[in-house]
C-alpha cells in the first residue's frame, strides 16, 4: 500500500495539514525549522510521493502539457519535441507526447484523452483532414498552440514557417543557375505548410515565365515509397525536370532512390533542394541543399505562447508567429548550361 500524507504526519508527530503546508511551501502559519526537518526526514524515510492526480483535481492544475505530433520519427518533429520538453522542465511542467502517425482519428483520440486527463494545455501539429476537434477546444477556451500547420479560417495561437517565401526563393535560386524545368514533390498536398510551399513555387513559375501547366508537380504521402513513386513519375516524363524541390525530409530518400534507378545522377543531371534540413543532410554521398526550419525558435515560441496563455490573467489577442527559415547550399545543386 502506498504511503499517505497521514503516515508522514504520524511519523513526524504533527497534524496532516502541517505536512501539507510544508510540502506545498505555504508560509501563512509559522512552522519551526525543527518541525520542518522532522517532516522532511519522514518523507524521505517513507519514500512518500504526493498523489499528483488528486492534487490536480484539487487545484485544477496538473503542471502537465500535451504535445500531439504526426510523426515522432521525423527529425523535424522530434527536434521540436525535445525543445518543448526542455522548456517544460525548466518551467516545472511535464510533457506528455502522442504520435498520431498522420492519422486523423488517432489525433482526435489523443486530443480528447489528454484533455480528459487534465493537462493544462496542448501543442498540436494537426493532421488537417478535419478541424472539428480543434474548434471544440476554441469553444471551450482551452489553451493550445498549433505548430507548423494551422487553419486560415480559425483564429488560434500558432507558430508557422515562411514556407511560401522560402519556396519562391528556391525557384529563384534555381532559375538564376539556368534551370527552366523545376519539379515539385509535395508529399501530402492538403497540409498547410505544403500548400504554402506550393503557392510560393507557383508564384515563382509565373514570375519567371516557366512551365506552370502542373505536369512538373507530383503529390502523394509522407513516406519513403511515396517519395520514390512521385519522383519516378517526374523522371519518366518526355521532358523530365532538371531540378526538383522536395517538400519534406523523409520522402527525400525515396526520391534519391528513384533518381539512381532511372539512371540519373545528382547534381549533374538533377539538382535537388529539400524541405527540411536533418542531421544526415550534410553527410550524404552528395550533401543535400536544404531549406532549414529554425526548430529551436519554433519550439521556444510555441512554449512561450502556451505558457502565456496558461499564466496570463488578461484576455490577450491570439497570435500567429511566423518563423523565418534558412537556406543551406551544399553540393546537390549545379549550374544548368
Amino acid at each position: 500500500m502506498a504511503t499517505t500524507l497521514k503516515d508522514v504526519a504520524k511519523l513526524s508527530g504533527v497534524h496532516p495539514s502541517t505536512v501539507s503546508r510544508v510540502l506545498r511551501g505555504k508560509e501563512n502559519i509559522p512552522i519551526s525549522a525543527e518541525t520542518r526537518a522532522k517532516i522532511l526526514k519522514a518523507v524521505k524515510e517513507l519514500n512518500y510521493q504526493p498523489d499528483q492526480t488528486a492534487r490536480a483535481l484539487r487545484l485544477k492544475k496538473s503542471n502537465a502539457v500535451g504535445l500531439v505530433i504526426p510523426n515522432i520519427s521525423s527529425p523535424y518533429f522530434s527536434a521540436i519535441a525535445k525543445i518543448l520538453d526542455r522548456k517544460c522542465t525548466e518551467s516545472g511542467y511535464s510533457l506528455m507526447i502522442c504520435d498520431t502517425d498522420e492519422d486523423q482519428e488517432k489525433e482526435i483520440r489523443a486530443v480528447n484523452d489528454l484533455y480528459s486527463r487534465g493537462v493544462d494545455g496542448l501543442v498540436i501539429a494537426p493532421v488537417q483532414e478535419s478541424d472539428d476537434h480543434i474548434r471544440e477546444l476554441v469553444q471551450k477556451k482551452f489553451p493550445f498552440v498549433l505548430i507548423d500547420r494551422c487553419f486560415d479560417d480559425l483564429e488560434t495561437n500558432a507558430v508557422i514557417c515562411n514556407d511560401a517565401e522560402a519556396a519562391y526563393q528556391v525557384v529563384s535560386y534555381l532559375y538564376d543557375l539556368g534551370h527552366k524545368r523545376i519539379g515539385f514533390i509535395s508529399g501530402r498536398s492538403n497540409l498547410y505548410a505544403v500548400q504554402k510551399r506550393l503557392d510560393g513555387y507557383k508564384h515563382a513559375l509565373k514570375d519567371f515565365q516557366l512551365d506552370s501547366s502542373g505536369t512538373l508537380i507530383s503529390d502523394g504521402g509522407p513516406t519513403l515509397e511515396s517519395g520514390y513513386q512521385s519522383a519516378t513519375k517526374l523522371l519518366t516524363l518526355k521532358q523530365p525536370p532538371t531540378a526538383i524541390l522536395i517538400s519534406g525530409s523523409i520522402i527525400t530518400v525515396g526520391v534519391m532512390k528513384a533518381i539512381v534507378e532511372q539512371g540519373f545522377s545528382v547534381p549533374d543531371d538533377i539538382s535537388l533542394i529539400a524541405f527540411t534540413d536533418s542531421v544526415y543532410s550534410p553527410y550524404l554521398i552528395c550533401p543535400l541543399t536544404t531549406v532549414s526550419h529554425a526548430v529551436e525558435k519554433i519550439g521556444t515560441e510555441a512554449f512561450h505562447l502556451l505558457h502565456h496563455a496558461l499564466t496570463s490573467t488578461s484576455n490577450d489577442t491570439l497570435q500567429k508567429i511566423t518563423v523565418d527559415s534558412r537556406f543551406f547550399v551544399r553540393q546537390s545543386v549545379s549550374v544548368r548550361k
